[in-house]
């Protein structure tokens, strides 16, 4: 008899697919509802220019008519989506160069700091999950504890200005020249890694502690194996995937974070663009970043799924 299995290939694929559909359909919705939300809630995306003196009321006409302003706001909503669908995120208002040019210009900034921010992130909030889960009772443990929770509430507001201040009282004590590296990227990322930390250790925490006490932890014992750094990869492999999934979850969200990092630190990037584009009522630099942002999300997930089926099995057999 020939039994018909899947191969871990054929999951992963499928994977792959059904996250590049559900992305899709985010970006999508993300784009609709910035559309509408900018123009119901600001108006006249052109009144701006004529009332900083940037342009004549006949000039704004003629730029109404060239960008289609003109037509019924489902008709722009329509023509919008059909440019987006082409990779077209429109011009900007007052640049007059194209979204996508205003984004790549600010994008490596943004990565940068959302990267470093990540990595962090990443190594703070394993080895916080990993001594609240292993070491509970030990002084480390309720250390590490107390500072999950502190990453948990505290706003990435009040960590940023705290770390400025500590900054800048400590200038006198800093070689000279090392201040703007620190103030520019250090410490932004380590706001940015500390705020996004506290999500993963709990993950971390809370699978540890559910492997330490399933069956086949006493298989494991039962192989002279009571403790160690073999017997805490016993205990923690399982817990991995939905620690990734964390992990991938809070990388999106370090993306549409450093808006406010940025504006604290003063910062060139997606954030300030984003903050300035608003403002100023540029709504095709406000709609493409919040596009990149949704793609990023997507892209994330997808990266985050291929990892938990290489690590746990019993993913590619349940799919």
């Amino acid at each position: 008899m020939v039994s018909f299995t899947h191969r871990p290939e054929t999951s992963a694929l499928r994977t792959v697919v059904r996250r590049l559909l559900e992305g899709l359909i985010t970006a999508w919705a993300a784009v609709s509802v910035t559309f509408f939300a900018l123009r119901l809630a600001a108006g006249d995306p052109l009144s701006g220019l004529l009332s900083r003196g940037l342009a004549t009321r006949a000039q704004i006409e003629a730029l109404r008519l060239s960008l289609g302003y003109d037509a019924p706001l489902h008709l722009q909503y329509l023509r919008y989506l059909a440019g987006f669908i082409r990779g077209d995120l429109g011009v900007s208002l007052y640049t007059r160069r194209s979204v996508s040019q205003e984004i790549l210009s600010q994008l490596p900034a943004t990565l940068e700091l959302a990267l470093a921010g990540l990595l962090i992130a990443v190594v703070l909030g394993f080895v916080l999950g990993i001594l609240s889960a292993w070491k509970e009772h030990h002084c480390a443990g309720k250390l590490s504890i107390l500072l999950t929770g502190l990453a948990t509430a505290l706003p990435v507001t009040f960590t940023g200005i705290l770390a400025l201040y500590v900054l800048r009282s400590g200038y006198s004590y800093l070689p000279e020249g090392s201040v703007r590296p620190i103030q520019h990227l250090v410490l932004p990322a380590l706001v940015l890694g500390f705020a996004t930390a506290g999500g993963i250790a709990r993950v971390v925490q809370a699978g540890l502690r559910d492997s330490m006490r399933k069956p086949y932890m006493l298989a494991v014992q039962a192989r002279g194996i009571q403790s160690g750094l073999r017997y805490l990869w016993h205990a923690l492999k399982p817990s991995l995937p939905p620690a990734i999934s964390m992990c991938a979850l809070q990388a999106a969200f370090l993306l549409s974070g450093t808006v406010i990092t940025e504006t604290i630190f003063a910062r060139p990037g997606l954030g300030r663009l984003l903050i300035d584009s608003i403002l100023d009522g540029d709504f095709p630099i406000a709609q493409g970043i919040v596009a990149v942002v949704a793609i990023f999300y997507t892209l994330s997930h997808i990266i985050a799924d291929l990892l938990s089926f290489a690590i746990d099995p019993r993913l590619r057999r349940r799919a």
